[in-house]
């Protein structure tokens, strides 16, 4: 393993820079999308294809892509009616000039640093993927973007193993934030070749992103948030994910993930994961029982079955490692006194 104690970030000379294809997704980000592409035009880190995919927005996100690309001849502009997230990201991916891949959101920003920040990481390494630190920001929040410091230069590399990045994936560690999203990372070009997303609306990177880190030895982490996460937008397809694709999308994104998470062994995580389902599906079913409106109280049904399979393993799945005693005691409240828990918990 490289020793990188002594690392030190101090930017890549033009003639040293490999060629980096950002590849930006788009739909119905009028608002956002002019702050999207400035915050990449700004890169201290200037060898990049700039390929934007707008996804069949129905306002001006199409025009404005258009307009940049008069601006910038690093930037490729590609119109398509609407296919969801996964199909659009294929897409990039086949139309990828780069040695280097990172996927940015319409509706999210960068710091002007991040590319060149985490091309050095990977040459520094020798690692075929970088992992880094992101910031949530608010849909109202004023943009923020920040200087680097002498101790944001310095020092704030890891290099994680296969094991680890799978599960701090799958056990959403806040101490190691690898997380299922596509956008925190930068991928050399060699460990997508064989990998696509698949063709759904939502959850398209759960599968795709435990993939590519099953089939990396070694990635590295960078300590640094260099990424701006819109968390709230009310039109974004972040917010729309909810009720209505829980059985179309959501289950079946980890059930998909359970299976390949059994095939390489890793039983113990497909029960950490189960864990997590069932906590959510738990939150899911208050959220539908206070439902006043219809809109959520029809999926109680539904809901309350899928909860009530936890009951062939339950002792595995609240014996997981990280399974909370008071989570365990919630979920033998609902499965052996449903009036007691709603009485208790709904309040």
């Amino acid at each position: 393993m490289k020793d990188i104690s002594h690392f030190y970030y101090k930017g890549i000379e033009p003639e040293r820079q490999p060629l980096v294809t950002v590849a930006i997704s788009c739909y119905d980000v009028e608002k956002y999308i002019s702050r999207c592409i400035e915050s990449v035009l700004a890169q201290t880190y200037s060898n990049l294809d700039i390929l934007i995919l707008d996804d069949g927005s129905r306002d001006r996100t199409g025009n404005i892509c258009d307009y940049y690309k008069t601006q910038d001849s690093r930037i490729r502009v590609v119109h398509q009616s609407n296919q969801g997230p996964g199909t659009a990201r294929n897409y990039l991916l086949d139309m990828a000039f780069g040695d280097f891949i990172a996927f940015l959101d319409g509706d999210d920003y960068v710091e002007k640093y991040i590319y060149e920040y985490m091309v050095s990481a990977i040459l520094e390494t020798q690692c075929p993927l970088a992992i880094c630190k992101y910031y949530e920001n608010k849909e109202e929040d004023p943009v923020k973007r920040y200087q680097l410091t002498e101790d944001m230069r310095a020092n704030r590399l890891r290099i994680i193993t296969r094991d680890e990045l799978i599960t701090g994936l799958i056990e959403e560690s806040d101490e190691l934030p690898v997380r299922s999203m596509v956008w925190n990372k930068l991928y050399h070009r060699s460990i997508l070749e064989e990998r696509r997303f698949p063709g759904v609306m939502f959850y398209e990177d759960k599968l795709f992103t435990l993939q590519v880190l099953g089939d990396v030895e070694e990635a590295v982490f960078i300590d640094t948030p260099l990424y701006h996460y819109i968390i709230d937008r009310k039109e974004g397809l972040r917010t729309q994910a909810g009720f209505f694709c829980i059985f179309s999308e959501w289950l079946p994104s980890l059930r998909d993930a359970r299976n390949y998470l059994c095939s390489i062994g890793r039983e113990d995580l497909a029960w950490s994961q189960d864990y997590l389902k069932y906590k959510q599906l738990l939150d899911y079913y208050s959220e539908a029982k206070r439902d006043k409106l219809g809109d959520k109280s029809k999926y109680l049904p539904d809901i309350t079955a899928e909860i009530e399979k936890c009951k062939d393993s339950f002792d595995k799945i609240y014996g997981c490692r990280i399974a909370d005693p008071k989570e365990k005691k919630r979920m033998q409240k609902f499965l052996e006194h449903r009036w007691t828990y709603d009485h208790f918990y709904l309040r």
